[in-house]
């Protein structure tokens, strides 16, 4: 049997994927997001280049994660990598998330935006590291 192991481009390529997902993922559920923390695009401003090395490093740390997790359970198909994306998600992600903001007194639907971002980046990660497989060389013989 053909031992999987990390496909760097790959996990490369799906983070910079998650950047256009998460970019379009806000920007077209902007206002209603907003609306719901009670902010304006002006309270927005001042984001500081911390927040983006945080999103940026936290997507290089899910998607070598994700493609650690394929190696060892040998998932190297794409609806086995999104199924299994989506199921993480579902138990580390939203549930959590939504915990913490109906606990926070925040509304249930920035839950849902908000990890909504997250199931797409998932998916993609999930996708892209099923389609995209990389084997160890055999050495032996």
């Amino acid at each position: 049997m053909k031992k999987l192991r990390i496909n760097h481009l790959a996990v490369m390529t799906v983070i910079l994927l998650q950047q256009g997902i998460d970019v379009a993922w806000y920007s077209l559920l902007r206002n209603k997001w907003m609306q719901l923390l009670a902010k304006q695009a002006i309270d927005f401003e001042a984001t500081s280049v911390f927040a983006y090395v945080v999103s940026f490093a936290g997507e290089v740390a899910s998607c070598y994660v994700t493609a650690w997790v394929f190696t060892k359970l040998n998932i190297d198909n794409v609806r086995d990598g999104i199924l299994l994306a989506a199921l993480l998600w579902v138990g580390y992600t939203f549930f959590p998330l939504a915990q913490t903001d109906l606990f926070s007194l925040r509304p249930i639907g920035l839950s849902f935006i908000n990890s909504g971002g997250v199931l797409l980046n998932a998916i993609a990660c999930g996708a892209m590291l099923g389609a995209w497989k990389k084997y160890e060389q055999n050495q032996s013989k």
